[in-house]
């Protein structure tokens, strides 16, 4: 009997889900995207979807990504929330300052788009780099986190032990020296464009539109979101304040974030229930929307 239900309940997010995407073809794509003024100053851009009254879910996006890669998921999830994506500061529509980039500035501004919405409290989850904000989120505003959502992310890296410590590898391996010799204005069909979005499985509009939407990134702040973010990419001194219950979800194809590195999240946040989608790499909530989407509403439950 349960089984049944729970397969009554999947096809009516597959329906949804087809039905919001047609009904969304005729509009160009990211249309639904709005800003507001936080009371920093910063203009922020978002997505809502998902009716007022239900429980709020903020979703944070990773490095050079925006609100508008997660709207297949986002239009998932607002079957049962009320669903925010940000376009967190350097990306989309939200303002790019040159400074600062780091997890704390991040962690602040959501802070800050919450208060601005009137919201007491969220779910709020975070891929890769968001990952990494909604952490912090939660270990410096746990009054305002129901629940704790971790995807394909870490827990960082540590200080160097000392000043002849041979660097850390570069963070997205050759494609670093890339990343360094970027100019302005970014060819959205570049060959580093066309590898930086290669994504199993995605959709070869939505990789199109996204390739678009990084390009238009700066290349300075490119760099910058990558050195700022370096002064507080450990995570460790803040891992203990998370109270709130936690889910990982991991890529077992994942080859930004590896099995060691999901092992040392583990180790940090041992309270955590951790699910593993085997067939997934490291850009699973674009690659396979409705595997996480089915993931995240068993946690949320």
């Amino acid at each position: 009997m349960r089984r049944g239900i729970f397969l009554v309940w999947l096809l009516g997010i597959a329906m949804f889900a087809t039905s919001a995407v047609a009904a969304d073809a005729t509009k160009p794509w990211g249309a639904e995207r709005k800003s507001t003024v936080l009371a920093s100053g910063m203009r922020m851009g978002y997505v809502e979807h998902g009716e007022p009254g239900k429980p709020v879910l903020l979703f944070l996006h990773g490095y050079t990504n925006s609100s508008l890669g997660y709207l297949p998921l986002g239009r998932l999830l607002a079957t049962r929330y009320h669903v925010f994506l940000l376009d967190q500061r350097g990306h989309g529509e939200t303002d790019k300052p040159e400074c600062c980039y780091t997890r704390l500035d991040y962690a602040h501004d959501a802070k800050l788009f919450l208060d601005k919405m009137g919201i007491s409290r969220a779910h709020v989850a975070g891929h890769s780099l968001g990952g990494v904000v909604a952490q912090t989120f939660a270990a410096f505003w746990p009054e305002r986190l129901h629940k704790l959502m971790v995807i394909g992310s870490t827990i960082g890296r540590r200080s160097l032990p000392s000043p002849d410590s041979p660097p850390y590898p570069p963070t997205f391996g050759l494609l670093d020296a890339e990343i360094r010799a970027l100019k302005d204005p970014i060819d959205p069909d570049s060959a580093f464009m066309k590898a930086w979005w290669e994504v199993p499985g995605l959709d070869p509009q939505i990789q199109f539109h996204m390739r678009r939407e990084s390009a238009r990134i700066p290349a300075h702040l490119w760099r910058a979101m990558l050195d700022q973010g370096e002064v507080s990419r450990d995570l460790r001194p803040t891992a203990k304040k998370i109270t709130a219950p936690t889910l990982l979800l991991f890529g077992g194809k994942d080859a930004l974030f590896k099995t060691a590195d999901n092992k040392e999240l583990m180790l940090w946040l041992p309270h955590a229930e951790v699910v593993t989608l085997e067939p997934l790499g490291h850009s699973l909530p674009e690659q396979d929307p409705k595997a996480v989407a089915e993931v995240l509403f068993r946690f949320l439950q």
